[in-house]
């Protein structure tokens, strides 16, 4: 990181009053904790959808557009496999996001 941006950053939070500072603390652990959840999610969706794969030794990217065009039927583990993968994708690019 830019050695500016660190001295002007620290001379902002070193001006702010304590509530402020708290209310800024608050912040930043509500944000942690938040990317915490979603990387426990997402960890939790990619093993689910592994098992599909394993299951029906088929990548989640081969199936997801044959699910979607019907070519593969109405198994309940498709339907379950497809909210699965597009939960995994939210959740991938909510983290994305929020890292930018």
């Amino acid at each position: 990181m830019n050695t500016q941006l660190i001295y002007s950053l620290a001379r902002i939070i070193l001006s702010l009053s304590e509530e402020e500072r708290e209310l800024l603390n608050r912040k930043i652990e509500s944000e942690q904790r938040e990317n915490w959840q979603t990387n426990a999610q997402i960890l939790d969706l990619e093993n689910r959808v592994k098992q599909y794969e394993n299951q029906y030794r088929m990548s989640s990217e081969e199936f997801y557009p044959r699910f979607r065009s019907g070519e593969l039927g109405d198994a309940m583990d498709y339907f379950e496999w497809n909210v699965d993968y597009e939960m995994l994708l939210a959740a991938r690019k909510e983290i994305s996001l929020r890292s930018n």
